[in-house]
């Protein structure tokens, strides 16, 4: 009987473009653009981006792989590191409510990489990046969110089988060697959530740790090292070792058939998924009723279990604190009428009003909402004035949720929006018509050409490329 990692294995050999309905591939084309659009913008627009450019330009290695804002280029598994750094940096990347998990931080540079090192096509990109989605989402979903719940990070963890799919699949590794892969991936699994209660960057490190990890399975796998074939559900495989709870058996049911992509949701502004929900509830009463911070006595908040451990974060010690707690999320919105970017500059973290309008905010787990979770996942917010009248709402799907899904057009506004500046607008038109159309691409290359700074043109990028190493790639 074959092992979940093989059949893991032998449905990401077998996946092509051509066999998959349309809607999951525009879905992969979607996830795409979305990552590509916090990967610059991270790279641009972070601290985390900034360490992970000057990293990358330290190491002085030679390759064929575009680190985004770096003007040389380095070999895979460094330009994958700092682009998983980067598209997670702001807080903008893509996830699933089931998985409890971001894959398309870690997956996507991992594919960009690999597909740019070995000149590959835009069709040979997109299978990489589904098959990555596919069999990660389902793993993680099988153990969450007992997972999450005990400390680790889905997007370190879960997403190492993720990107060692990518990897496997753009190397051209047969199943029993991407199954191989798979158990060196479950050693190299890593990230836990301490980063939650001290606000520091290195939860960024773990989807970029991911890529560089699932390449390295990868190619470890493809010259004959080996792993355990029941790394997913043995005795001590990644279920049992990660978590109290887990359902193994349901990782590949109907597995080609139902699609877990589907259930990706986009993120509309910088923040954890679980204050998305706040901030809509809070805009919700504020467009029915204008309120001012001074005029509020208690912001009273029901939810689940994961948002209370991850988000109940009323003293923020850093930007990325803020991006991850509730109380600031609302914060934001008392005071400046929305979430977004400006929202999380170092300078409004420390406006001193911020503290006085948290310790308004109590934060419980709801039993009803707790037995409904994951689907939905819910939060009630009900804002008591000092006049004693209360105003409610609930939200159980936030915006960017299949159920409550961005459209084409806001998702290349998100795009535009937050890559504005650094990114000229004749580029970003360029990244979203060559990613909407890139099963017709021959090669990735002019697609990732127009990460690196300078001129978007190709023949310029590379010879520029060659004079920064002195030599031709290798």
């Amino acid at each position: 009987m074959a092992t979940i990692a093989e059949e893991l294995a032998a449905f990401a050999e077998d996946l092509q473009l051509d066999s998959l309905p349309r809607d999951t591939v525009d879905l992969g084309k979607r996830c795409l653009l979305d990552t590509l659009g916090a990967l610059l913008a991270g790279c641009h627009k972070s601290e985390t981006g900034r360490i992970a450019r000057s990293y990358a330009e330290d190491l002085g290695e030679r390759g064929r792989c575009t680190v985004a804002g770096v003007a040389g280029q380095t070999n895979a598994a460094t330009a994958a590191l700092a682009g998983g750094m980067m598209a997670h940096a702001l807080e903008l990347d893509d996830g699933s409510k089931h998985a409890t998990y971001h894959p398309g931080s870690s997956i996507v540079p991992t594919a960009l990489a690999l597909a740019e090192e070995r000149s590959l096509s835009g069709r040979e990109l997109l299978e990489a990046i589904i098959a990555g989605y596919e069999t990660s989402l389902r793993i993680g979903t099988a153990i969450n969110p007992s997972h999450y719940l005990r400390g680790f990070h889905p997007t370190g963890t879960v997403a190492a089988f993720g990107t060692t799919t990518a990897a496997g699949k753009l190397l051209g590794l047969s199943a029993e060697e991407l199954a191989n892969a798979f158990g060196l991936a479950g050693s190299l699994a890593s990230g836990i959530n301490q980063y939650e209660i001290e606000g520091s960057l290195v939860k960024h490190l773990h989807p970029g740790n991911a890529a560089k990890n699932g390449i390295l399975a990868a190619r470890l796998a493809a010259k004959g090292c080996t792993g355990p074939k029941q790394v997913v559900e043995g005795k001590l495989g990644f279920c049992h070792c990660f978590a109290d709870e887990a359902r193994p058996e349901t990782i590949t049911d109907q597995l080609g058939s139902d699609w877990h992509l589907r259930r990706i949701y986009v993120k509309p502004f910088c923040s954890c998924r679980y204050v998305h929900f706040a901030v809509e509830a809070m805009q919700h009463i504020l467009d029915e009723q204008p309120l001012f911070p001074e005029g509020i006595k208690a912001i009273r908040i029901r939810t689940h279990r994961n948002a209370k451990q991850g988000s109940d974060i009323p003293e923020v010690h850093s930007v990325l604190h803020a991006r991850l707690s509730i109380q600031y999320g609302l914060a934001a919105v008392l005071l400046w009428g929305h979430a977004g970017l400006d929202a999380y500059a170092e300078e409004a973290v420390r406006d001193p009003r911020i503290p006085e309008i948290a310790k308004k905010v109590q934060i419980e787990v709801d039993p009803e909402i707790q037995r409904n979770y994951p689907n939905p996942r819910s939060m009630a917010v009900e804002v008591e004035t000092t006049e004693g009248t209360r105003y409610r709402h609930r939200v159980d799907h936030a915006k960017g949720s299949p159920e409550n899904p961005m459209s084409r057009e806001e998702l290349f506004g998100k795009f535009r929006e937050i890559t504005a500046g650094p990114v000229t607008a004749d580029i970003q038109d360029n990244l979203i018509e060559q990613t909407m159309a890139m099963e017709e691409a021959s090669s990735v290359t002019p697609l990732t050409a127009l990460l690196a700074p300078g001129s978007p043109d190709r023949d310029t990028t590379r010879s520029e490329r060659s004079r920064h190493h002195g030599t031709d790639h290798q």
